[in-house]
């Protein structure tokens, strides 16, 4: 029992989670029932929407990373990230291989893989060094020093 120092009284824990319960629940996505505990079809569900969630994610960023790409003339791309791509598509792909023969749990596992390989590849700080320092800032550094040279 908790301890309210306003009233002076007790609390009582049933009715605190009684409140709690249903706010979590609708939370995470999961049916209002009468029940306290999650059924093992909400706990499917559950796991199957954050599966194709990471699924989904992990597609974006991809996809995000080859526009980068193209945008970038010259960009050099390191083997460790090219290497973190392949582990990326090789997770996807057992993801959805996974997802679609039920097997829930080994997809939730390889999209969370494939996420993190994912989101890693794009936000490696070799490609963030390129971002921030375009063609254009080169010439502008450069010409000054060579241009004297040439002369």
């Amino acid at each position: 029992m908790l301890y309210d120092h306003r009233n002076q009284s007790s609390i009582d824990h049933s009715t605190v989670f009684a409140t709690l319960l249903p706010q979590l629940k609708q939370l995470l996505g999961v049916r209002k029932s009468g029940s306290a505990n999650i059924s093992p079809r909400e706990r499917y569900l559950m796991e199957a929407r954050t599966a194709l969630t990471h699924v989904m994610r992990s597609i974006d960023t991809l996809n995000s990373l080859i526009r980068l790409v193209d945008s970038i003339p010259n960009m050099v791309i390191g083997d460790h990230i090219a290497d973190q791509v392949s582990a990326s598509l090789s997770s996807l792909t057992s993801a959805m291989t996974s997802l679609s023969s039920g097997d829930v749990s080994s997809s939730l596992h390889h999209s969370s893989l494939a996420r993190h390989a994912a989101e890693t590849s794009f936000s490696d700080p070799s490609i963030l060094a390129l971002l921030y320092f375009p063609d254009d800032q080169k010439f502008a550094i450069y010409i000054p020093l060579f241009l004297p040279v040439g002369l």
